[in-house]
């Protein structure tokens, strides 16, 4: 794509010293100033985030961007540019939006996209679902973290691939990581699934939920969920929700 019709790439997950614009090979970027990180959280540098961008072609035809497409769940901080993302609800009653991957980042899937790619939200949310089980698939279940807090065993995954979150989009792929159920469910960071005893006190499942959402400025506030006999549904563990 010539740089005199290349529309700006607006990547998620990068934060630098100051907004600034800087020209790539395939256009241009806005980087975005981050709040600061909480204790043991890290992103890439803004090396491998411009490589990554550098490599990114976004007139890429449907063919060769579907593998790249992920779900987005809600989060709480707005995205720092203007941009409307395309967002469909999917079971079991998330509104869901989509990003191309870049690897250390991702860019946002709007209506402009969607027109370049010549494919409707179904047919990119039915590929980012199929995208998500294949990562879990390549998911090692020791991943799996287990520790008690205040007496409450615990549960906490984090696939490196980014998936995390959106497993709850594809419940058959969560017994193999906590096995059949019941368990409670919380997805307060993009990576990161936690899994309670169903009959854990709601409050101290927010409170668990607010101690990692804390560690995140994007971080999610999506309620907490119950996985039982192969399927997942919501169970609100407070009154505040962030939006897609």
């Amino acid at each position: 794509m010539s740089k005199k019709k290349a529309q700006a790439i607006r990547p998620l997950g990068c934060s630098a010293v100051g907004n600034r614009r800087v020209q790539l090979s395939n256009g241009t970027a806005e980087i975005f100033e981050g709040d600061v990180l909480g204790p043991g959280m890290t992103r890439a540098d803004d090396a491998i985030i411009l490589a990554a961008m550098n490599r990114f072609d976004p007139d890429r035809p449907w063919s060769k961007a579907q593998a790249d497409v992920r779900p987005m769940l809600p989060r709480v901080r707005p995205y720092p540019f203007a941009i409307e993302p395309v967002r469909i609800m999917l079971p079991p009653g998330i509104l869901v939006g989509f990003g191309v991957d870049l690897g250390p980042a991702l860019t946002m899937v709007d209506g402009t996209q969607l027109q370049r790619w010549g494919v409707g939200v179904e047919t990119v949310a039915k590929r980012a679902l199929a995208n998500v089980r294949a990562a879990a698939a390549g998911c090692d279940p020791a991943l799996v973290v287990r520790q008690t807090v205040d007496g409450v065993p615990v549960m906490a995954l984090q696939t490196g691939e980014g998936i995390g979150a959106s497993m709850l989009l594809v419940p058959e792929t969560l017994a193999r990581f906590f096995g059949p159920g019941p368990q409670l469910l919380l997805a307060p960071m993009r990576d990161l699934l936690v899994a309670l005893p169903p009959s854990v006190d709601h409050g101290f499942a927010a409170w668990l939920a607010e101690e990692w959402e804390a560690m995140d400025p994007n971080h999610l506030h999506i309620g907490g969920w119950l996985f039982e006999a192969g399927a997942v549904r919501p169970v609100p563990i407070d009154d505040a929700f962030a939006t897609a």
